[in-house]
Order: C-alpha cells, then sequence, then structure tokens
C-alpha cells in the first residue's frame, strides 16, 4: 500500500500551489514555515485565508508574485499582520471588493477606446 499521507502542511502547500499557480515542492524549506505557525496556535483555515487574500493582492504584480511563497506568507512577524487585513476584508467587504477589482484590472492601452483618451487629456 503506497497511500499517501497528507499532513495539514501539505494540505496548505498544495492548497497555495493551486490558489496562486506556484510549483512549490514538498521540501521542508517549504513546509517548516506553516509547521511552525500550526505549532504557534494558527489554523489551517487562517493560513488558507491568508493564502487566499495574498494572492488577491499579489497574483497579478509582477514585482510581489515573487512573494506568494511559504517563507514570506508565513513568517512569524507578518502572520498577525496578514490576519487583521482579513478582518478588515471581512468587517468591510464592500470597500474591499472595490480595492480588489482595482487591483486585478487588466491594463489596456489609452488608444484602445476614444473617450478613454478625452477623458485623459481633457478633451
Amino acid at each position: 500500500m503506497n497511500e499517501e499521507i497528507i499532513t495539514p502542511e501539505i494540505e496548505i502547500l498544495t492548497y497555495l500551489n493551486q490558489l496562486a499557480d506556484k510549483n512549490c515542492r514538498m521540501i521542508k524549506s517549504n513546509l517548516s514555515p506553516i509547521r511552525a505557525r500550526l505549532k504557534d496556535g494558527y489554523t489551517v483555515e487562517e493560513l488558507k485565508e491568508i493564502i487566499q487574500v495574498k494572492t488577491l493582492e499579489w497574483k497579478n504584480n509582477e514585482v510581489m508574485n515573487t512573494h506568494l511563497h511559504p517563507t514570506t506568507l508565513f513568517q512569524p512577524s507578518k502572520v498577525d499582520k496578514y490576519l487583521n487585513q482579513l478582518s478588515s476584508i471581512k468587517a468591510n467587504p464592500e470597500k474591499y471588493a472595490k480595492y480588489f477589482a482595482d487591483l486585478n484590472k487588466i491594463q489596456r492601452s489609452a488608444a484602445d477606446d476614444a473617450g478613454d483618451l478625452a477623458e485623459m487629456f481633457g478633451e
């Protein structure tokens, strides 16, 4: 029997890989930050929510996308900050829906629409 054992760390890293389109391997350096936060008392659900919000924020950002990695997401100094951000999002969903929509807009050329040109140049 070669049944694969899915630990909470593997579950969370798999979730990150799927949601953020990453390929983080199941190695100690990727699993240990997750394991450490679980030992600190954070739940699997909280860590998954961090992945969700940071993926929304960073996935389409060329610079920040590289930070969608366990060593960044689960730094001891960052986890509470990210969870507080989640609390704000849950308390003000309309505000953050607009924020995330603006973050994830596809950039277009101003020349794509004459109305955009007029708006840009005040004509």
